[in-house]
């Protein structure tokens, strides 16, 4: 757990930064959303079970104050590399598996697709960039070093080394016709 945390907080602060720095980076709400998820995945392997209850307890309100607080929502379920790096707080559920050094924007979805259509999330590689608003959803996997651009919806599979951007607008015409409104 703990070498995940230093290796997190290594993406918001170099080694050679000053103590003030430091200190300010101990503060970045996706570092502390960070450190509540890596103590919950730690809760997970307490033994025997009643012993980890406490613990559980604990995390159990420091994620819900998370979720209030800054909005970012992090599955203990999750697999997470160390390295992650969430820029911005603000409506992030990161609800897949996702492997070393990967940097998440706001307003982020990874997770299940809805009605029942996925059996599992989303695999994520490493060094992976997502941006504002993207949505990756289903029983999909994205390769490493892969570029998910802002407002961009992922459904299939994108190999390594890719960028993906935009979405697919359809555009139709309402069943009431041009002009009229819907009662």
């Amino acid at each position: 757990m703990f070498d995940d945390i230093r290796a997190d907080f290594a993406r918001y602060c170099p080694a050679s930064a000053s103590l003030q720095t430091r200190l300010t980076a101990l503060l970045e709400f996706g570092f502390l959303a960070t450190c509540i998820y890596r103590y919950g995945r730690w809760t997970r392997r307490i033994r025997p079970w009643l012993l980890s209850l406490p613990f559980k307890l604990l995390y159990f309100v420091l994620a819900r104050l998370g979720d209030m607080l800054w909005g970012i929502n992090i599955s203990p379920n999750a697999s997470i590399g160390p390295g992650l790096y969430i820029g911005h707080y603000g409506s992030i559920f990161l609800h897949g598996d996702m492997g070393a050094n990967c940097s998440v924007g706001q307003c982020v979805t990874v997770g299940y697709k809805g009605a029942g259509r996925s059996t599992r999330p989303p695999r994520i590689g490493s060094n992976v960039y997502i941006g504002t608003s993207a949505v990756i959803i289903g029983d999909i996997t994205v390769g490493d070093g892969v570029i998910v651009g802002a407002n961009t919806t992922v459904v299939t599979d994108i190999p390594a080394h890719h960028r993906v951007v935009g979405a697919a607008v359809r555009i139709s015409p309402l069943a009431d016709g041009p002009g009229r409104t819907r009662a």
